[in-house]
């Protein structure tokens, strides 16, 4: 009994784990949406108490011309009621010249338009739309949750120096690497890459999920992504699904997937750091611009042989694009879920 409870104890914790896991992710998405809808309410009532004002406030002004304009009819009305106890001849005189200054009254201050108004109190529901709002934010929410969920499962990537191009320097911890301007003299062993100036991950994955960031700054030239183990690593290929290389890259200022052809990715902020997250059963390779928490692209393949993390800093470019690429620190559990 000992024994198959020591078989069965691995795969109830990795569930009750999970379970845990999104118990907390259920409480936070609802906290966020709470959040939400509390602040969307007090702004959409602040920006009506203040059209609100602004109509009471033409609406006085409104009322103070149109009181203006009664004094001076009375005014006129009054001078017409003496001017009727005049001889006629001198009413008739006069009255061109009453009638000249009653127009004159009536005509100084037409009703007053507000088109401006109109239009914010017209165009108010459309632009404030709660419906467009809230599903603009569950949008960003499923992927800051994405991310959220992803990172429970963060590892410790290292480098495999034995897969390293020649020209590629890896720091002592195996967790940075850079293109330099010479070859190294190392050995020329079956596992590396040549002429392809990149590295594997040191750990590779045949099941499971797997996610890890890598800090590429402001890098001009990168790719990172995941690649079969059994990849070609001696001769010049298209990275792409067909050639078992599942990878995003900045070249050129542009962000893409390279499916067949490029996907260009819309990029809002500039990500200093990339996490990719590997679900191999699910069958899915997803990529996040950890900078502003937003998913940026994820693979749907078919997974049948060992998996490796995928590295290219590019080359160096007379020293434009001499900055490393470096795996980032694995992140505790709760902080993976909780962390901004």
């Amino acid at each position: 009994m000992a024994q198959l409870t020591h078989v069965l104890a691995p795969p109830a914790l990795r569930t009750q784990r999970q379970m845990d896991v999104e118990r907390q992710l259920v409480g936070w998405e609802w906290e966020q949406l709470r959040q939400f809808l509390a602040e969307r309410e007090c702004l959409l009532l602040t920006q009506l108490g203040e059209l609100d004002e602004e109509i009471g406030r033409r609406r006085e002004e409104h009322a103070s011309r149109l009181g203006e304009e009664i004094s001076r009819l009375s005014a006129l009305i009054s001078e017409l009621e003496e001017t009727c106890w005049q001889l006629a001849l001198e009413l008739l005189q006069g009255m061109r010249s009453t009638e000249s200054r009653g127009e004159e009254a009536t005509s100084l201050h037409p009703a007053p338009k507000c088109p401006e108004l109109e239009r914010r109190i017209r165009d108010f529901p459309g632009e404030n739309s709660l419906q467009g709002a809230v599903t603009g934010f569950l949008g960003a929410l499923a992927e800051d949750t994405g991310l959220r969920r992803a990172r429970v499962f963060a590892v410790d990537v290292t480098l495999d120096p034995d897969t390293a191009h020649p020209k590629l320097i890896l720091s002592e911890d195996q967790k940075r690497v850079r293109c330099g301007d010479t070859r190294h003299v190392v050995p020329d062993t079956p596992g590396r890459f040549d002429p392809c100036a990149c590295v594997l991950g040191a750990e590779g994955y045949a099941g499971g999920r797997h996610y890890w960031e890598v800090e590429v700054g402001d890098k001009p030239r990168w790719t990172l992504g995941v690649c079969r183990e059994s990849v070609n690593r001696k001769e010049s290929v298209t990275l792409s699904p067909e050639d078992g290389h599942w990878a995003v890259w900045l070249r050129n200022g542009e962000y893409e997937a390279l499916t067949c052809p490029f996907t260009p990715l819309p990029v809002s902020a500039r990500p200093s750091q990339v996490g990719i997250f590997l679900d191999y059963e699910a069958g899915e390779i997803s990529f996040y611009n950890v900078t502003d928490r937003s998913h940026l692209f994820t693979f749907a393949d078919t997974f049948s042989r060992t998996l490796h993390p995928y590295f290219y800093p590019g080359h160096n470019a007379q020293g434009r694009n001499a900055a490393p690429l470096t795996i980032c620190p694995v992140l505790g559990e709760a902080e993976g879920i909780l962390c901004p």
